[in-house]
């Protein structure tokens, strides 16, 4: 174990790694004030074309179900962890996996109240992991490991979902090939990190930083990080078993949150065939990714349930009366996940390494 100055400089330099690592959670920009600003009128717009007083009973339908329409959310965060939980490198996780959960719902928290493009839950990710004592490399590679399982359980999900969509109602052809062209569009994209990661994740970045001086000092403080982080990624992708467990864990992630579909058209009194539910959240997570530049997706979640009902032939209302319970979800979700976030030590796990 390091002892006097060397140990306090090394303290010194994880916390300046945290830091750095750390996300923003301030907006910075005027184009997102604007998307935020657009958000609202949206969703006002849609809830006044839908008729308040409609939405408003069919919400009084839910009474005292209210209790349950939190409990599917717990199954969907208890697989993306496991799926988390399986897509560390080398020995597996060296942490609890109920540590894993907890750090899962903070950071969806985060990514919820953020645009998703702008990856804010993922680099909490990785900071919660160095403030639990893990390195760096370690850190990012299960990181990003595991956005490459979830990435490609959410195609397969959402292909299932459309398929379904166009077996089971009439869709206008262009709608279908502006679909399949997003969907191929992402199918190639999620093959092509697998293959950057089999090359190398960094491997760019270090080649870079040697012909340019002004990264000569980046490069002499992270390129043996940088390299360890990339033969982790490359000998995660060799061990099929728990690649493949990881990629399990998220699906039933997405097959979960199908069941709160489900869950929700019940209790609203709307058709609930499985089918309708599945549709309905393939749907509204390719809406959420084809959106992911507004915070939170606000408006174009609405406006993405009420089209979904529009082709299931179920009215506005109905699809804003189901859209609000998803946000009354949500908003307790995110509250857990921010109280969570406002315990852990900033400092307490930080440790110098033997």
């Amino acid at each position: 174990m390091p002892e006097g100055p060397v140990c306090i400089q090394e303290v010194h330099a994880v916390n300046e790694g945290s830091r750095a690592l750390e996300p923003k959670l301030e907006p910075r920009s005027t184009l997102r004030h604007v998307l935020l600003v657009g958000g609202l009128a949206l969703f006002a717009i849609l809830v006044w074309k839908s008729s308040p007083d409609l939405i408003g009973g069919l919400l009084l339908k839910v009474g005292w179900a209210l209790p349950l329409v939190f409990l599917p959310h717990a199954l969907v965060t208890t697989f993306e962890a496991s799926g988390w939980w399986f897509a560390f490198p080398q020995n597996g996780c060296p942490i609890k996996l109920i540590e894993i959960l907890r750090f899962s719902v903070a950071a969806k928290a985060i990514q919820h109240v953020t645009p998703s493009i702008s990856q804010a839950g993922e680099l909490l990710k990785i900071q919660l992991l160095r403030l639990a004592g893990m390195s760096a490399d370690v850190s990012i590679a299960s990181v990003v490991a595991a956005k490459t399982t979830i990435t490609l359980a959410e195609l397969l999900f959402i292909s299932i979902g459309l398929v379904g969509v166009l077996s089971y109602v009439t869709v206008e052809p262009l709608l279908v090939l502006s679909l399949s062209i997003g969907i191929l569009v992402m199918c190639l994209a999620a093959a092509g990190l697998l293959v950057w990661q089999r090359m190398g994740l960094f491997r760019p970045l270090v080649r870079l930083s040697r012909r340019l001086s002004l990264l000569t000092t980046f490069l002499d403080r992270h390129e043996q990080s940088l390299s360890s982080t990339d033969r982790m990624l490359r000998e995660y992708l060799d061990e099929r078993k728990r690649f493949c467990l990881s990629w399990l864990g998220y699906f039933l992630g997405w097959v979960a949150g199908a069941l709160e579909a489900w869950l929700f058209l019940s209790i609203l009194g709307l058709p609930n065939n499985p089918l309708s539910a599945l549709l309905v959240q393939a749907w509204l997570v390719l809406v959420t990714r084809l959106t992911a530049f507004v915070p939170a997706n606000l408006g174009t979640h609405e406006a993405g349930t009420v089209m979904i009902f529009s082709l299931l032939g179920l009215t506005a209302d109905s699809a804003m009366a189901f859209a609000l319970l998803r946000r009354v979800r949500q908003i307790v979700w995110i509250t857990l996940g921010l109280g969570i976030l406002a315990k852990v030590p900033r400092a307490q796990y930080l440790r110098p390494s033997s």
